[in-house]
């Protein structure tokens, strides 16, 4: 924990109403800005914050050699601790959902939603080993620097659309449009890092948290994400809810619906 903090950066935020924390991590390659419609809808009761994490929106590039799921807990966590923020309520969406557990596993929160989240990319069971011989970084890499970082996105959803038969990343085209021009924006070197986080990531210990949680994802979503999140869901002794008419960003394909079942949430625990 002690080295984690050591590397840490307090991340731009954007802070909205008055009242219990209700902190929001966005997906890779994107950005705070994702969750307007939850800002919209709860910062009339809550201090609704979004984040920007390292390598993303605001924030921006950083000098670190790579990124890891801890180094961005870490900055989440001195980020809160910045501006007085304890035991929040967190959600977090995809790889947001990643360092929302990864922070709730060692620092005390009142809530976790977590929506689409992997455990790891690709979101299969495997070893190590055998991703390195079925998704091989030496290769990977210099293919994803060759075509920048809009073209290897691309083809990534063009490799889950061919095992899963169906679209994925959101099933509304503005929302598609909005997500692939963020990805557009990033560098080739600031998306290989960030894809290197995702990569390296391998699931997270979560015998230690005791807060309710709750498990969302789209009924498009890719089955073997559905199946990370029902283990989830054991590990943590959470609800889970499928958001209908939505792909991988359930909080924006069906953005009504999702803050439905997180509003509902928030009741049930006394939020």
């Amino acid at each position: 924990m002690t080295t984690r903090q050591s590397d840490a950066r307090v991340l731009h935020t954007e802070s909205t109403g008055t009242g219990q924390p209700l902190v929001f991590v966005h997906g890779g390659w994107l950005s705070g800005e994702m969750w307007r419609p939850q800002v919209d809808r709860f910062a009339d009761e809550y201090r609704v914050i979004t984040v920007d994490i390292r390598g993303h929106g605001e924030t921006g590039a950083t000098d670190a050699r790579t990124y890891t799921v801890d180094l961005f807990a870490a900055d989440l966590r001195a980020t809160l601790r910045d501006l007085a923020v304890d035991d929040p309520i967190l959600c977090g969406l995809s790889l947001g959902g990643l360092v929302a557990q990864t922070y709730a596993a060692d620092y005390d929160v009142s809530g976790l939603v977590l929506a689409d989240t992997v455990e790891s990319l690709p979101p299969v069971p495997m070893t190590g080993l055998q991703k390195q011989f079925l998704f091989p970084k030496p290769s990977l890499y210099p293919t994803f620097r060759l075509l920048g970082s809009g073209t290897a996105f691309r083809m990534l959803l063009q490799s889950v659309r061919a095992v899963e038969g169906k679209r994925w990343l959101a099933l509304n085209d503005d929302v598609r449009e909005y997500a692939l021009g963020e990805v557009d924006a990033f560098s080739s070197r600031e998306f290989v890092k960030v894809f290197d986080a995702l990569y390296e990531a391998d699931g997270v210990d979560v015998s230690s948290v005791d807060a309710p949680s709750l498990l969302l994802y789209g009924d498009h979503e890719a089955r073997a994400v559905v199946a990370q999140n029902r283990k989830l869901a054991t590990a943590l002794d959470a609800e889970m809810q499928e958001i209908p008419a939505a792909g991988h960003l359930s909080n924006l394909d069906n953005a009504e619906v999702f803050n439905d079942v997180v509003a509902g949430f928030l009741d049930e625990i006394g939020a």
